[in-house]
């Protein structure tokens, strides 16, 4: 297993926004723990290295409107 972390540059203001980031990233295949922390705006992905390609969650992230940048 292997971790990753992101930060988003707009704040996820509202705990809606986390939640949908964090529904949209847990659906990625190969994921299996996600944390996301609205109020800084930090993302916890916790995912198994031979099923998942990283690239997959800044994409996820970005097709929910926010802007990853790794942590």
């Amino acid at each position: 297993m292997s971790s990753r972390r992101w930060s988003v540059s707009e704040s996820l203001i509202r705990e809606l926004s986390a939640s949908t980031v964090e529904r949209a990233l847990s659906n990625v295949d190969g994921v299996q723990h996600v944390e996301v922390h609205y109020a800084t705006g930090r993302v916890e992905i916790e995912y198994d290295d031979s099923v998942t390609d990283p690239d997959a969650f800044a994409e996820t992230i970005e097709n929910q409107g926010y802007t990853p940048q790794p942590a």
